[in-house]
């Protein structure tokens, strides 16, 4: 008796795991994340090409001088809630001096571009196309790089591998953003 008491209770185990795990990679889970809930833990890093908005905040925030874009990006996983990209992403930051933090969180996803640029594969560029899908024009002078008319005062470097800083010299205006759309 008692070895068959074992053997179920192995079994149930085992057809426990099992159950977990099918039920983590099913519609259910998927339909769980649509609706907005949490099905992964926040504390592991994503491996999959996706971020998401308190990872990307995360990431930046120890960069000098964005600290209000950072803190406006971590407040808003409503509006971006993860970005797919499997070279990473750029954040497009105003300066602190010159941040509005009312005017990015209204267009927060204009300031993520969803692939990891560089100093030089930006100067190579006619554009970007941003998280909301505006196409932002680049313009490169022997002096500087503007996206969208405004200055890139830096590049910087996040945290971890999958984030690049762009700091601007000032906000993206919305007359701008209107028509880049």
């Amino acid at each position: 008796m008692k070895r068959l008491t074992v053997v179920i209770g192995v079994a149930a185990l085992v057809s426990a795991g099992l159950f977990a795990e099918e039920l983590a990679s099913s519609p259910i889970s998927d339909a769980g994340a649509a609706a907005g809930l949490n099905v992964q833990n926040e504390a592991a890093p994503a491996d999959d090409g996706v971020l998401s908005a308190q990872e990307i905040s995360k990431s930046i925030e120890e960069v000098d001088g964005i600290k209000v874009f950072a803190e406006v990006l971590k407040n808003s996983s409503d509006t971006v809630a993860s970005v797919a990209s499997a070279s990473g992403v750029t954040v497009l930051a105003p300066v602190d001096t010159v941040a509005d933090s009312e005017k990015i969180s209204k267009n927060i996803a204009d300031y993520i571009v969803p692939e990891k640029l560089t100093k030089e594969n930006l100067e190579s560029k006619n554009s970007v196309q941003t998280l909301s899908g505006k196409v932002l024009p680049v313009e490169v002078s022997d002096t500087a790089i503007l996206i969208d008319n405004v200055e890139i005062s830096d590049f910087s470097s996040s945290a971890d591998d999958k984030v690049a800083v762009c700091r601007l010299s000032g906000d993206f205006s919305e007359k701008s953003l209107a028509l880049a759309e």
